[in-house]
């Protein structure tokens, strides 16, 4: 991970803080939004890395759902919080060794991921994806993005963000084009908090 580390970040990590950060942010009412659009479904298998404390669970539909974080604090909270035999956490990284004890997923989640990644970092990462999705099966992503003229307001959360490779629109396509030739995007302009997010569906 590519990432700023203090005492300040470190507490941001706490699954409960967290949580509060992003429903202020309204990270967790557009992740709401973009799962609600895309996954309508039942009994899919999804994959979601950097899942954080799982609260995206509450909005898919019943599903094969398989979360990975590096966080012990988070994985800890989703495991007590989220008991059906159909969800499974891990505390570990996303490498080329796990993807052998895993199923072909439907959908791949990366939620503000990508921004704390550097470029191979998430080469890797995407590639690993890919072997793993089943065919016409979908990547969502969403991280923040750089713009010109953009909101001061969000021009300062973003480039005080944890993750230090917060990229601008062409960055983000440079990488996600190397996987995915079918892919849509779209910058979205938040009012309060102001803030600014690139969203994209992948599809393999």
């Amino acid at each position: 991970m590519s990432q700023r580390s203090s005492t300040l970040y470190n507490l941001i990590n706490n699954p409960y803080i967290y949580k509060s950060i992003q429903k202020i942010m309204s990270g967790t009412s557009l992740r709401k939004k973009i799962i609600k659009a895309n996954i309508k479904k039942k009994n899919l298998n999804v994959l979601d890395i950097g899942c954080g404390p799982a609260e995206i669970i509450e909005h898919i539909p019943n599903c094969n759902y398989y979360g990975y974080d590096i966080d012990k604090r988070s994985i800890a909270y989703a495991k007590k919080k989220y008991t059906s035999k159909n969800y499974h956490f891990f505390c570990k990284k996303f490498e080329n060794k796990e993807i052998k004890k895993l199923p072909k997923f439907d959908f791949v989640i990366l939620f503000g991921i990508l921004h704390h990644l550097n470029n191979e970092q998430a080469k890797n990462i995407l590639s690993l994806c890919k072997k793993k999705m089943k065919k016409n099966s979908t990547l969502l992503t969403e991280d923040p993005v750089i713009i010109n003229n953009q909101n001061s307001i969000a021009k300062f959360f973003i480039t005080r963000d944890r993750g230090k490779n917060v990229r601008k629109k062409e960055g983000y396509l440079n990488l996600l084009n190397l996987h995915f030739k079918k892919l849509k995007f779209k910058i979205l302009h938040q009012s309060f908090v102001p803030y600014t997010w690139f969203i994209t569906t992948c599809k393999k």
